[in-house]
């Protein structure tokens, strides 16, 4: 069965789809009120975290309510980057793990799909990955409010080939 690790889901335009095709996977969205709304399927485990360096908790900030209203791109923005973008103004507490406390939780010991969408922090979860110990068949992940470069050596240097779009990148390992 190929497994799937979804970063950053929010609650549209997730992976649930591929528990449809024999996909197993994980699903991790810090923001409660996203997470609630989140599809639930057979195969895929739910976890409502930030993932960082740390088990604990970290501050997150979202866009109000009424932000979000008037502009929904909003709904799905949510960063642990403080002044990330002038409208993410209000400030919400979550639960925090690191990746191996999340992959010994949801037993993961491999991924086929790993996807990244983190507002800007797609950099650091990259740095943060536990590659000594998992190595995804396949990456996506914002990069366009990151290092690309930085990202791109780091994940050449781990074994993969990349590709860069105007908004997200897609790394294959080789």
């Amino acid at each position: 069965m190929k497994t799937f690790v979804e970063i950053g889901s929010c609650d549209f335009n997730t992976l649930t789809h591929l528990s449809h095709h024999g996909w197993k996977g994980v699903i991790v969205e810090p923001i409660k009120k996203y997470f609630d709304n989140i599809p639930h399927e057979e195969n895929i485990c739910y976890v409502n975290v930030a993932i960082g360096d740390v088990d604990g908790s970290t501050t997150m900030w979202i866009a109000p309510d009424e932000v979000v209203d008037v502009d929904s791109d909003f709904k799905g923005m949510s960063t642990v980057i403080e002044d990330g973008h002038p409208l993410l103004t209000t400030e919400v507490n979550v639960p925090m793990m690191t990746f191996d406390t999340l992959f010994e939780m949801t037993e993961v010991s491999s991924i086929d799909f790993l996807k990244i969408d983190v507002e800007g922090y797609d950099g650091k979860l990259l740095k943060l990955f536990p590659w000594h110990n998992i190595k995804p068949k396949f990456i996506q992940f914002e990069s366009k409010h990151i290092d690309i470069d930085a990202a791109v050596e780091l994940l050449q240097g781990n074994g993969y080939h990349c590709m860069v779009e105007s908004e997200n990148t897609f790394a294959i390992l080789l």
